[in-house]
C-alpha cells in the first residue's frame, strides 16, 4: 500500500471530515426541522456537498462504486440544491412550482447534455453548448448572492441578517471557486495535490460554519418557516414602553395611512416613529409575527387593495392606479403580493365581486 505524504494525509483528513459534517447538518435539519420545505432543501444541499467531495476523489469514488448512481445523483444537482436554499432561506412563502422547478430540470439537463456529450467536443456547437452552461452556473451564483443581498433591509429577524452576511461570504465565494475551477481547468489538473487539498479545506472550512450556525440555537432565524401574520388581537405587553412605541407604529399606519407612501423602508419608519432601527425590527417582529417588512407593509396594503377592487364605483380605475396608490412602485410587484394573500391575480378578484354584487 502506497504511503500517503503529508498533505495527502492533511487532504484525506479535511475531506473525510467534511463529508461527515455536511452528513451530520442534513440529519440535525431533518431530525429538528423535517416538517418544513427550507429544511429539506437544506438537507438536499448538505448531502450534496458530501457526495461533491465522494465524487471528486477517485478512490472514494471507487468506493461507493455499487451506490455510484445515488452519490453521483446528489453531486450532479448540488448547484441546483445549494440555489433553491438560498431563495427559500431569504425568501418567505417561497413558491418553487412552476418557475423554480422548470428552472432547475431546465439546469440539469442542460448539464448532463454538456458534461455527457460535449464535454470533449472542440466543434462550434460544443463550444456553444459550454458557454450556455457556464453562463448558467455563474447566473445562479449571481441570483443566490443578490436574493441573499437585496433583502437584509427588509428582513426582520436580526440573526438571520447577520447570516445573511455569514452565507454570502462562506457559500457563494465557496460555490464560486468550485465553478471557475471545474470550467477553467482540465479534470486531471485539479486532481493536482495542492489543489485537492486547497478543495477539500475549503468545503470543510463551509460545513464547519454551517454546523456551527445550525448547533448554535439559531435555528430559529435558519429553519423557522412562515410567520404566522398578524391574527387581528392585540398583543399583550408587560412592558409599558413597548406598549407605546407599538401603538406609535400601529397609530402612523393604521390611522395616518403611512403604508401608503411609495418606497416606504423600515428605516423610514424608525425615523417616522422616532425609534431605533433595531427596536421596530424587533417590535414588527416579536410582537406582530412578520419575518419581513415587505410582508408586513402588504398586510395593510392588501387589505386596502381588496376593498377598492370590490367597490362598484371604482370598476373602471385600472389596477395599475390602484397599485400606485397603494405605494407599489409598479404593477408586477402588487400582482405577486396580492396573489400571494389572496390566491387570485387582482383581476380575476375584481371581476368576481363584481359580478356578486
Amino acid at each position: 500500500m502506497a504511503e500517503l505524504s503529508q498533505i495527502g494525509i492533511l487532504e484525506a483528513f479535511f475531506r473525510l471530515s467534511g463529508i461527515s459534517l455536511f452528513l451530520l447538518i442534513g440529519i440535525l435539519i431533518l431530525r429538528d426541522f423535517a416538517d418544513r420545505q427550507v429544511a429539506w432543501l437544506g438537507a438536499w444541499a448538505s448531502l450534496s456537498g458530501a457526495a461533491y467531495l465522494i465524487c471528486t476523489n477517485p478512490a472514494l469514488s471507487n468506493f461507493f462504486s455499487d451506490g455510484r448512481w445515488l452519490v453521483q445523483s446528489f453531486c450532479h444537482t448540488g448547484q441546483i440544491a445549494i440555489w433553491l436554499f438560498s431563495l427559500s432561506q431569504f425568501r418567505d412563502k417561497l413558491k418553487l412550482w412552476p418557475h423554480y422547478a422548470m428552472i432547475s430540470v431546465a439546469f440539469y439537463l442542460w448539464g448532463r447534455l454538456y458534461f455527457d456529450w460535449y464535454f470533449y467536443d472542440e466543434s462550434a456547437i460544443g463550444d456553444l453548448v459550454e458557454y450556455i452552461n457556464t453562463a448558467a452556473r455563474f447566473g445562479l451564483i449571481a441570483h443566490m448572492v443578490y436574493v441573499a443581498w437585496a433583502g437584509r433591509g427588509d428582513d426582520l429577524i436580526e440573526t438571520r441578517r447577520k447570516f445573511r452576511m455569514i452565507y454570502i461570504v462562506t457559500v457563494s465565494i465557496t460555490v464560486l471557486a468550485v465553478v471557475i475551477a471545474e470550467t477553467m481547468y482540465d479534470p486531471m489538473a485539479l486532481q493536482n495535490d495542492q489543489i485537492t487539498l486547497v478543495q477539500s479545506l475549503g468545503l470543510w472550512l463551509l460545513a464547519l460554519v454551517l454546523v456551527w450556525q445550525v448547533t448554535k440555537l439559531r435555528t430559529v432565524a435558519l429553519f423557522g418557516g412562515e410567520a404566522a401574520g398578524r391574527s387581528g388581537a392585540k398583543p399583550q405587553l408587560a412592558d409599558p414602553n413597548e406598549r407605546h412605541d407599538l401603538d406609535t407604529v400601529e397609530r402612523l399606519i393604521e390611522s395616518e395611512e403611512l403604508y401608503l407612501k411609495p418606497g416606504l423602508t423600515i428605516a423610514g419608519l424608525a425615523v417616522e416613529a422616532g425609534l431605533p432601527e433595531h427596536r421596530l425590527r424587533r417590535l414588527i417582529n416579536v410582537h406582530l409575527g412578520y419575518r419581513n417588512f415587505a410582508d408586513f407593509l402588504n398586510h395593510y396594503r392588501i387589505a386596502a387593495a381588496k376593498d377598492r377592487l370590490s367597490s362598484v364605483k371604482e370598476r373602471n380605475i385600472p389596477v395599475l392606479t390602484v397599485a400606485m396608490d397603494l405605494g407599489y412602485g409598479s404593477l408586477g410587484p402588487f400582482n405577486r403580493a396580492f396573489k400571494e394573500r389572496t390566491g387570485v391575480t387582482p383581476t380575476a378578484f375584481r371581476k368576481k365581486r363584481l359580478a356578486d354584487s
